[in-house]
Parts: structure tokens; sequence; C-alpha cells
């Protein structure tokens, strides 16, 4: 998942959304598994997902699914509140203002002063401290472990001290203005030292070490290095519930890729006794189950019998021939909101065939856009003209949007050197003294019908313009892997939309060429542009910024937007449930049931 609100519901998903990547949803064949049949008992909440959560170590590579179930098992210091989509305190007191410091080490720094709440407790007992932020920043920054993609939200981080004589108290400080430094510092997912490195190998390499970048190579020699990175990497921080451990009300029982996930909430959870004073903490259901359902008939099995409670990533016919099926709504509420990922067809730049922006020009003109958003998506989905939400005040309205045109496609492939000159019905050219047809291979998780119908869409349009597209279908586990190394030419894919300033660098720059972020088209023309963005202190400004860089991005080409859909969720009546235009679209554990129930 590539990507989205920088607190709980963003930077923990770094790896996949911040423009992170979300891999269009897998459905295979008509099968059912889940980890639990039965239906509601008591405060449990049934959650349906459509591909298995893989990981519960959120500093690792994962699936945007194992990051929602993670969410609830770690926390973050700060939250984004479901309905304004504002950032508000977690776990600390008050989210700090920012102050410019005058004098000492870290003079003519920026500052921000955090106070971890004096509840906030591990679950041995131990306070949370800003020894254990600073723990999290050293794992960000450890050069030997896959977490390149934070480190791109943190580069103009300076240091972190804690407070000797109150370690619940922290400064951070930043070399210069980053527009989202205050979000990115509280979006950080905080682990105890004590259970990821119990043998205290990294206690004695300050975090200042591997902020600077002149001593990588001196922590990538360090046995102690070495070593915590090698255990941080063992799969029993992965998925095995008796070493995974966080701040959040739930602990994990069970997990099986196949079969589902279930957390339980902790006994004398210490947030219990901050709730009252910060609703965000709030955690009512006793067990949440998230059940692995792979399709649209089981899912639609599983609301009838009442065995799921919450259900997104419903295909939209499906969505609306059960909003009108009278017994379900009996039971349910059908809920739509406004855009929150865009599905988008995405070009390796580095390809030769795609090195020219003519030819991805020529591609976008050969999608039947109407058909995708009125026929494939019913309507329930918009077009976009780039990677900011429409709802934005910065979004590049006066673009115009690519269109259907055949003739133009063929006029710009012909300018680009790409004519049928075999009569093969397919587009040729010469390349290093050797005949290249305009064949490409499309990646894509055509199990999801509405992604099969989609590029059996395109594939037919494109050949009308002499280009031939092979669809290859994967899962979402293999797409993810495959275009992070660059291994691709076009893959289908789909990303969150950012309810905050979006963050263009993970995706657009070129130092966030994986592995060291998710620039996986190799798209580099809008550099300065996007540092400019993020350094900006001027709204106004900012906003002008943002609609440059979406009009280079519009030009270059390094993905064609097919649309955004809107987020579509199916949830049970019988609880007072909060849901939310932020992606996955509920907070599930502060659904609470109804007292009549």
């Amino acid at each position: 998942m590539k990507n989205t609100p920088l607190c709980v519901r963003g930077l923990v998903m770094a790896a996949a959304t911040f423009s992170l990547l979300f891999v269009v949803s897998c459905k295979p064949d008509s099968k059912t598994k889940s980890g639990n049949t039965s239906g509601v008992v008591g405060d449990t909440v049934n959650i349906r997902m459509d591909a298995a959560a893989n990981t519960f170590n959120p500093y690792l590579p994962a699936t945007g699914y194992a990051r929602y179930v993670s969410m609830r098992i770690f926390q973050t210091l700060g939250e984004t509140n479901p309905q304004t989509l504002k950032l508000e305190p977690l776990m600390i007191k008050a989210i700090p203002a920012k102050r410019e410091v005058k004098e000492g080490p870290y003079a003519g720094t920026l500052a921000y002063d955090f106070e971890i709440l004096d509840e906030a407790k591990w679950d041995n007992g131990s306070p949370i401290t800003g020894n254990d932020v600073a723990f999290s920043l050293k794992i960000i920054f450890h050069p030997d472990l896959p977490t390149g993609i934070y480190r791109g939200f943190f580069e103009y981080l300076k240091g972190l001290e804690v407070d000797p004589a109150n370690p619940k108290k922290f400064t951070a400080y930043f070399k210069q203005y980053y527009m989202i430094m205050l979000e990115s510092m509280c979006g950080v997912p905080i682990y105890p030292a004590y259970n990821y490195d119990s043998k205290n190998l990294l206690a004695n390499i300050p975090l200042s070490d591997f902020l600077d970048e002149s001593k990588s190579g001196q922590i990538k020699s360090n046995p102690s290095s070495q070593a915590f990175a090698k255990e941080f990497l063992e799969s029993r921080f992965a998925n095995d519930k008796n070493f995974i451990s966080g701040s959040g009300p739930y602990r994990l029982e069970s997990s099986d890729g196949e079969q589902g996930t279930i957390l339980s909430k902790k006994e004398n959870w210490w947030g219990d006794a901050a709730a009252s004073k910060n609703p965000l903490l709030a955690a009512y259901p006793a067990k949440l189950i998230y059940k692995i359902l792979l399709d649209d008939a089981a899912t639609e099995n599983y609301l009838k019998t009442g065995a799921i409670d919450v259900a997104t990533n419903i295909s939209p016919t499906k969505f609306l021939e059960m909003r009108d099926n009278p017994a379900l709504n009996e039971k349910y509420d059908f809920k739509t909101y406004g855009a929150t990922q865009y599905t988008r067809w995405a070009f390796n730049m580095r390809s030769p065939k795609l090195s020219d922006k003519r030819v991805r020009q020529a591609l976008a003109h050969v999608v039947d856009y109407d058909y995708l958003v009125n026929s494939v998506m019913q309507g329930l989905a918009q077009r976009i003209v780039g990677p900011v939400s429409p709802a934005k005040s910065f979004y590049a309205k006066d673009l115009p949007l690519y269109d259907y045109n055949i003739e133009k496609a063929k006029a710009l492939l012909a300018e680009a050197g790409w004519k049928d000159t075999n009569g093969n019905g397919i587009a040729d050219k010469m390349i290093n003294g050797k005949r290249v047809e305009m064949t490409l291979d499309l990646f894509a998780a055509t199990k999801a019908k509405v992604n099969e119908i989609a590029c059996g869409s395109i594939q037919e349009t494109a050949q009308r313009a002499g280009i031939k597209i092979n669809v290859f279908g994967m899962d979402i586990d293999r797409i993810r892997t495959e275009t992070a190394k660059g291994k691709f030419e076009t893959a289908l894919l789909g990303v969150a939309l950012d309810p905050g300033w979006v963050e263009l660098y993970q995706s657009f720059h070129s130092a966030s060429l994986p592995p060291n972020g998710d620039n996986r088209t190799g798209f580099t023309q809008a550099d300065s542009v996007i540092v400019a963005i993020r350094t900006t202190e001027d709204e106004n400004v900012r906003g002008n910024l943002y609609l440059k860089a979406q009009a280079i991005i519009h030009e270059e080409v390094p993905e064609v937007y097919l649309y955004a859909a809107l987020q579509r969720v199916v949830v049970a009546k019988k609880f007072d449930y909060v849901l939310t235009a932020n992606r996955p679209g509920y907070y599930e554990q502060m659904f609470k049931l109804k007292q009549n129930q």
C-alpha cells in the first residue's frame, strides 16, 4: 500500500502509502477463508479483509493490510482525528508549537518540545519515554535495515534531546523548515527498546551517529549494530505473538496468513485511564477479528449471516446491488466517501520503449476513461489530473484531463519514431540497430474483477493505436516487490490520496528511487520544485509550487491517472461506529456495541 495522513494512519504506512504504494486489491476465485466463522459475540468486531496481513513489524516492507492491523498494536505520538482529519495528541499531552532555538549547541535550528502522557507505559509496566522515541529513530536510520522509505521524512532532523530530569520530555531539532516535520515526528511508530533490543546492542550508539551520514560506514561495521539488524529482521519480530509488542490497546492473539488475524484487548491497558480526556485513546471491543474473504460472493454471504461487521473494497457493482437489498439494509449501513485513493497505470521510464514522453502521452490517450468510471466503477469514481486530491486548494484543476483519442495516440507515437513498418498492426522502431515492437507488459492484480476488466479495456483500446499489451496477473506482494526492483514495464497500482499536505518527495524525487523511497517509475524531472514545496513555509507560495509540480508530472506522464474511486464502506448498524474519509475508512477500535443489542 504508496502511503496519507502522517500519524497512525500515515507514517506507519510509509512503506506502502504517504503517497505510499497501495497495490490494488487481490481477489482470487470464489474461495473463503477466515480465522473465525462465528457471528458477532459481545463486543467483538469482525472486519473483512481481501488479502492477508503478512507481517506485524511496521518498519519492515509489508502490504497495506498488514499495516492496518498493526496500527492497533503500535502507537504514535499523534493521531489523525477521523472526522476533522487534523493532527491531535495521542501519546503526548499536547501538539507542540514550533520554536526557534537562539542559543546552545542547536542554535539556529527549529525545535518542538514534546511530553509523553504520564499514564503511557509498556506491557511490562515501564514508562514510555523519549528514549523509546530515540530508539525508534535509530531503527529508521539504521543503514542495514530496509527502512529507507521512512528516512525521507526526517532528512532535516538534526537531533533529539531527552530531558534527564524527566525522560517523558524530549525535544526534536530540525536543521530547517520542513512542511510536515511535526507530523513526521508525531507519526513515528514507537517501539519498546527493552523488547526489540533486549541485549542493548544500540544503547551505546548515540542517535546523533545514525543521523550523521558520514558515520554510516562506521555503524555498518559495528558488530553490535550488525547483530541488532540481524535480530530485528528475524521472523519472530514479524509474526510471533510472543515477541510482537507495542503500546497500543491490542495484542496479537493469532495470525495465519491464509486464515486471518485475531487481536485481543489487553487487560489493564494504560490508555483506558486516559481515554476520558482523549477520545482518540478509546478502544472498546474485546476482540478484533480480521477475516480473509477473497471475493464479493463470500463477503456477501458473511454479511447476510452477520458474520462480519465492516467491509470495504467491495466492487462497485456488488456494493450497489447489496445496498438495494432490503434484508441487508436492515442490518447494515452503506456509506460512500470522497476519493481517498487513485488507480494509476505506472510506467517504468527507464525502459527504452518508455523513455520518450511522447510515448507515455500516447498511452495516456489510449484509455477509455468514461468506460472505466461509468461502467467498471459504476459511477463511484472520478477523474483526476495528478497525485493530489481534487478537494485540495492546490489541486491543478485547470490542467486538461487526457482524453480517449486513438488518432492523437497514433500521432504521438509517430512523432517519437514508432510506426508499423511491417504491417502486423504493431508500431515498431529501430533501437540500437534492432527493430523493436511496441509490446508492453502490464502487471496487475487481475483476480480483482475491476482490475481484470480495466486491463482488458486498456489491452483492447491500446491495440487500436498499434500498442500490444500483455497482461500478467500477479498477487499484491509480487507486484510490490517487482516494481520496487524496477523489474517491470507497466503496472496497475493504487495510491492513497493524502488528506493533508501531499509529500511528493517519496514517489517523485530522484532521492527516493528504491530502495531509498517509493519512486518506482524513475521520474526525476521535478526534483527542485518538490524540494521547494517541502521547505517553503509560505502556504500560498507552496500552493503555486504544487501547481507547477503537477504540471510537470502531467506533461511527463510517469503514470496515467485512471480514476479515483470513492471509498465504499459497509458497516453493521448494531454498533455506534466511527467511519472516516481516511483509509481504510473505519476506526474499528472505536466501535461500541449499542446498549439495546
